[in-house]
C-alpha cells in the first residue's frame, strides 16, 4: 500500500489533479484531496457495475484490476481536460506494480503474509488465484523450540512429512517458531482410524452424530500434533512444544486460527509448562486467567494468602500436591501412589495448612489454593 501511496503522490505531484484510492470492499485507503464520506455509495454502486470506467458528478471512476480480481478503485477530478487520461495512466502503474509484486509470490511468503495482517481481503484473493489455492478446512500448529531451528533440519522434516498435500502450508516465523497450517481433510483422513481407538465406545454411542464427529476431529488433532512432537524430538533432536487451533474454512480466517493457536502456546507455558502440545478448544479456565489484568490478580492473591505470597515451593510440596489433585483429594490414594504412611502425608498437608492457611484436604480450599497458584503464574509472566 505505501509503494501505491507514493505513486499515486507522484502523479499528482506532476498532475495537479486530486486522487482518492478506494480498496475493493469501498473502504477509503488512501485520499489526497478531501472526503467527506458523500462518494462512498457511488463508488459501492460503481464496484457493482460491469463498467471499467465511468465520469460521475465531480470525478471520473476508474477500477483497478489484476489478474482477474477487482483490486482498487481510483477516483479522479475531472476538473481538468486531461485528467481522463492520466486516471488511465495511474491505473496501469497501480496494476503493473500489483502482478510485479505477485510475479515471485510464493505459499510461505503468502502464508506469512495473511497471518501476520499485511494483505487486504483483495489481495489475499488474487495472491490465492496466482498460486491457483483453493478455500479447504484447516488447522493452525505453532511449533516453538527454545534452542531455536537455525541448526537443525526441523523446518525441511515438517515440510516433507507433515505438509505434503498441496493445500497445506509450513512457513518459518522466526528463529523459534515454526507454523504449520494442514488441511483437515486429509489430516483426518491420516489419522482418524488410530484416533478412533482414543474415543469410549460408550461415551460416542451416547451422543448426537454431530458431536461425535467433533470428538473425532478433537481426537486426530491430538493424535498428530503429539506425533509431530515426538517425530521433531526423535528425527530432529528438538524438545519443541506445539499449540493448535480450531479449524478455519477460508483464507481471511486464516489469520484467527494463527492467533489461537499462538494464544495455546503462551497459555502453556504459563498453565500447563508439562504438556508437550496443547488445544485452544482445551485452555479451560487458563484462558480467562490470562486475560485478568495485573491489578486484578494481586488483588485477589492478597484475599487468599496475604501479604505473603508462595514465592515458590519445594519439589517435595509440588510433587505430593499434584498427587493429592490428581487422586480427587483421596489421601490413602495419595500416600499410596508416592510410597508414604498415611500419617506422613496427613503431616505434610497440615503443615502445608500452616504455612498458607489453606486446608486442601477440603474442596473449597483446594479450589481457591489451585486457582490462586494459576493466578500467580499469570502474575509472574506478566512481570517477567
Amino acid at each position: 500500500m505505501k509503494k501505491f501511496q507514493a505513486i499515486l503522490e507522484e502523479i499528482m505531484e506532476i498532475s495537479r489533479i486530486p486522487m482518492i484510492l478506494y480498496n475493493a470492499d469501498g473502504s477509503c485507503a488512501a485520499a489526497f484531496t478531501g472526503t467527506d464520506g458523500s462518494l462512498d455509495d457511488s463508488v459501492h454502486e460503481f464496484i457493482g457495475s460491469d463498467v471499467d470506467n465511468q465520469s460521475l458528478g465531480a470525478f471520473h471512476y476508474f477500477k483497478v484490476i489484476s489478474f482477474d480480481t477487482l483490486s482498487y478503485v481510483l477516483l479522479v477530478s475531472n476538473f481538468a481536460p486531461d485528467s481522463f487520461t492520466i486516471g488511465r495512466l495511474a491505473v496501469c502503474q497501480l496494476k503493473n506494480l500489483l502482478e510485479s509484486q505477485e510475479e515471485s509470490v510464493t505459499k510461505p511468503a503468502f502464508i506469512r503474509s495473511l497471518v501476520t495482517g499485511t494483505l487486504s481481503a483483495p489481495e489475499i484473493s488474487r495472491q490465492a488465484k496466482k498460486l491457483r489455492l483453493a478455500p479447504a478446512s484447516w488447522t493452525a500448529f505453532v511449533i516453538e523450540c527454545q534452542e531455536g531451528f537455525a541448526d537443525s533440519y526441523a523446518y525441511q522434516l515438517i515440510e516433507h512429512a507433515f505438509a505434503g498435500h498441496k493445500l497445506d502450508f509450513c512457513c518459518e516465523l522466526d528463529e523459534h517458531h515454526l507454523l504449520l497450517i494442514k488441511d483437515l481433510s486429509n489430516l483426518l483422513k491420516e489419522y482418524k482410524a488410530q484416533a478412533a481407538s482414543d474415543i469410549p465406545v460408550r461415551q460416542t454411542r451416547a451422543r448426537k452424530t454431530a458431536a461425535a464427529g467433533q470428538e473425532q476431529i478433537s481426537a486426530s488433532l491430538n493424535l498428530f500434533s503429539q506425533t509431530l512432537a515426538d517425530t521433531l524430538r526423535a528425527e530432529a533432536l528438538l524438545q519443541t512444544h506445539i499449540g493448535y487451533s480450531t479449524t478455519a474454512d477460508s483464507f481471511l480466517e486464516l489469520r484467527r486460527i494463527y492467533q489461537e493457536a499462538l494464544t495455546a502456546l503462551n497459555i502453556r507455558r504459563t498453565f500447563f509448562a508439562e504438556r508437550d502440545t496443547i488445544a485452544y478448544e482445551r485452555l479451560g479456565i487458563g484462558r480467562l486467567i490470562a486475560q485478568l489484568p495485573a491489578d486484578i490478580c494481586h488483588i485477589f492473591l492478597t484475599e487468599v494468602f496475604g501479604a505473603h505470597l508462595p514465592d515458590s515451593l519445594d519439589e517435595e510440596t509440588q510433587n505430593t500436591i499434584q498427587k493429592f489433585y490428581e487422586n480427587n483429594l483421596n489421601i490413602s490414594e495419595t500416600a499410596r501412589q508416592l510410597y508414604l504412611h498415611r500419617n506422613t502425608l496427613v503431616y505434610r498437608l497440615e503443615r502445608l495448612e500452616k504455612t498458607l492457611g489453606l486446608d486442601i484436604r477440603k474442596f473449597d480450599d483446594a479450589m481457591t489454593f489451585h486457582l490462586a497458584m494459576m493466578v500467580l503464574a499469570h502474575v509472574r509472566e506478566l512481570e517477567s
